[in-house]
């Protein structure tokens, strides 16, 4: 029997103190470059500038810029904040956050894939076939683990294969169908996100307001995380990363990453004012689907 997440993860993850940070982080990241310059300044006015955007403005990941350490550091720096909360929780079936040691086969009874659902995008039908498996993902993960390949790239390149092939694809293919569906795009009005979807049920695989409050998502972002250490041994690295992309949006001045993650854990009123303040900045702009964003030249 797969050990349950605890609920104090669930309830904390579920704060939307949380959800807010990893959309941001997303959205930002995604879109800087597609946004109007006014967009531009009032974000960088508000610390939300990211030194290092993920994709171009036509959305193609950007592998030479150290965007991917991005990617990898903030989720790292996510799984210390949820392996702090379990060692308070002591719980002896669930210790720590761990990654598949390999990613879950067709039919795999403990992690089954759920079926897509009237009315989903058709890339859900396609992504969870058991073809698209054998196609994409068996070539991905021989690829990403291999030390041959890891030693001929950086760090900041893993991060953006990563993230714009086999992670975006595993959000997608574990995701089940939402209860309701959070609308992607705001009408004009809109200045904030509904504090319906803050209830801890509301863990939607598909979404970055929600996909960490699901129990998969700590599966699936352990197995990234272990490629850091592949890519580390392919590289004789030992100790501590020395890393450049360290962005997880507005640091408070000198705030360090792990201090900004426990600061939201806080509740304090600050982080929140200022996370809403950029979500009204953004809202109806960018894509409203980054786990669709698939890099095209991350499936040769």
């Amino acid at each position: 029997m797969i050990p349950q997440l605890p609920n104090q993860v669930v309830i904390e993850m579920a704060k939307r103190h949380h959800r807010l940070h990893h959309y941001l982080f997303h959205e930002v990241r995604n879109n800087w470059l597609t946004y109007d310059d006014d967009t531009k300044n009032k974000l960088r006015n508000d610390g939300w500038e990211p030194p290092r955007p993920a994709l171009t403005a036509d959305g193609r990941a950007i592998v030479d810029n150290f965007s991917g350490e991005d990617f990898l550091f903030m989720h790292r720096e996510m799984i210390k904040l949820v392996n702090e909360i379990l060692n308070q929780v002591s719980d002896p079936q669930y210790p720590k956050v761990e990654g598949w040691k390999k990613i879950p086969r067709p039919g795999d009874v403990d992690y089954p894939v759920p079926p897509a659902w009237v009315g989903s995008d058709p890339i859900f039908a396609r992504v969870k076939s058991d073809e698209y498996f054998d196609t994409q993902f068996v070539p991905w993960e021989k690829r990403y683990t291999d030390p041959n390949f890891l030693s001929q790239i950086t760090l900041g390149e893993l991060g953006s294969r990563l993230e714009f092939s086999i992670h975006n694809i595993m959000h997608l293919r574990w995701s089940s169908q939402p209860a309701v569906e959070r609308p992607w795009t705001f009408p004009t009005e809109a200045d904030t996100i509904d504090s319906q979807w803050d209830a801890p049920s509301y863990d939607y695989l598909g979404d970055t307001y929600s996909s960490h409050v699901n129990p998969i998502f700590w599966k699936l972002h352990g197995w990234i995380d272990d490629r850091i250490e592949d890519w580390k041994n392919a590289h004789g690295v030992t100790g501590d990363i020395e890393w450049t992309g360290t962005w997880m949006g507005n640091m408070h001045g000198q705030m360090n990453a792990n201090l900004l993650l426990k600061d939201l854990s806080t509740s304090r009123k600050e982080p929140l004012e200022n996370m809403s303040k950029v979500l009204k900045l953004i809202n109806g702009k960018g894509k409203p689907h980054p786990f669709e964003v698939v890099d095209p030249k991350f499936f040769s």
